[in-house]
């Protein structure tokens, strides 16, 4: 009897130690479009994720819409800030069989994956389906709910905190920006990205094309306080628009770039 109580404890503390988890899981990968995402530069960019893990039937629709509908009411009054990601549950799924799915259920507006590195496994239960949402630098878990836990109150809710959380982020970094600039732009052979900083820090600066992809690592070392230049040599890419993105331990700051040599 002794075993049996002892055990039951074990299973209820493991339970709500899942339950108990903060912070979002990372991953790396190509949706069903072969966009590739990496999602805490996503969340660092300020946009909120909300994925949901759906086995592609009729009752994982009804408590997964909730989710989608949630995420659609912030179309207009925050375009292309919040998003919906659809991942197969167990990643055993065809992409064209998702893409079936999410048409049929008026979810056609989703980012979709069925990829074994996108797990619910890593926000403690599994279900049928399962809805988090994330958002922020930290990347914050806002809501983490199973099957008819799922609703469409609760998605929303957990939405506009993080919404507003971001806000007070973005207060915040205002006081604290790189001051980010890079010329001449468009750019013709070579431009200068320039930024200060208010201490020595390691920093990080890419180069992301207009779909949010990675397209190369500028630089990534510790840096000196004060003004700070970086020259490249942009005939090594093709001619368009870009961005450049910035990043500390603490700070992110994107701006448009574009490439005519």
């Amino acid at each position: 009897m002794k075993k049996i109580f002892l055990l039951t404890i074990l299973a209820i503390s493991l339970t709500n130690y899942c339950y108990s988890q903060t912070n979002a899981t990372n991953f790396i990968e190509d949706d069903c479009n072969g966009v590739s995402h990496n999602l805490f530069d996503e969340l660092d960019d300020g946009n909120i994720i909300v994925i949901s893990w759906i086995m592609p039937c009729g009752p994982c629709a009804t408590y997964s819409f909730p989710a989608y509908d949630a995420v659609q009411s912030f179309a207009t009054s925050h375009p292309g800030k919040v998003h919906f990601y659809f991942a197969d549950d167990y990643a055993n799924s065809a992409c064209g069989l998702l893409n079936n799915f999410a048409n049929n259920y008026s979810m056609s507006n989703s980012t979709i994956f069925t990829s074994a590195n996108i797990t619910m496994s890593d926000y403690g239960v599994d279900g049928m389906p399962k809805v988090v949402v994330l958002g922020g630098n930290s990347h914050q878990i806002y809501l983490n709910k199973n099957d008819d836990k799922i609703n469409y109150n609760n998605v929303h809710a957990a939405i506009s905190t993080a919404l507003n959380d971001l806000s007070l982020d973005i207060e915040d970094q205002k006081s604290n920006s790189f001051s980010l600039q890079i010329f001449p732009s468009p750019a013709q052979n070579i431009s200068t990205i320039s930024y200060s900083l208010q201490a020595n820090e390691k920093i990080n600066i890419e180069l992301i094309d207009m779909l949010g992809k990675k397209i190369v690592l500028l630089d990534n070392q510790i840096q000196s306080k004060g003004q700070n230049n970086l020259t490249i040599n942009t005939k090594k890419y093709l001619n368009g628009n870009y961005f450049i993105r910035i990043r500390s331990n603490i700070n992110s700051q994107t701006i448009n770039f574009s490439i005519s040599n």
